[in-house]
């Protein structure tokens, strides 16, 4: 990557439980990259707990994809994703196409 770049960082999305599977998460991601575009970014990273399966699968749907393995990451030692995406975005197709 090349280092004249600029990058923008998520450091924590979280939707509560009872309003998760609604599209909440989606458009924050959305949200947070059109901003992200706005100053000039043209890329955006995060790191995600190995284990949220959920969370992953809707990072891959935007098009991240897994940079590397950060060990011991978590305070409880749990391993983080490095995971990072071109901007813009990619937009999932809702299968109603």
């Amino acid at each position: 990557m090349d280092v004249s770049q600029k990058v923008s960082c998520i450091i924590n999305i979280m939707v509560i439980e009872e309003h998760r599977r609604k599209g909440i998460g989606s458009q924050i991601l959305l949200a947070l990259s059109e901003v992200a575009e706005a100053y000039g970014c043209k890329r955006i990273k995060l790191r995600v707990r190995i284990s949220n399966t959920p969370a992953l699968s809707l990072y891959m749907m935007f098009g991240f994809v897994k940079n590397r393995v950060i060990t011991n990451y978590y305070s409880d030692g749990e391993n983080a994703l490095l995971m990072s995406a071109a901007l813009p975005l990619k937009i999932p197709d809702d299968g109603n196409a």
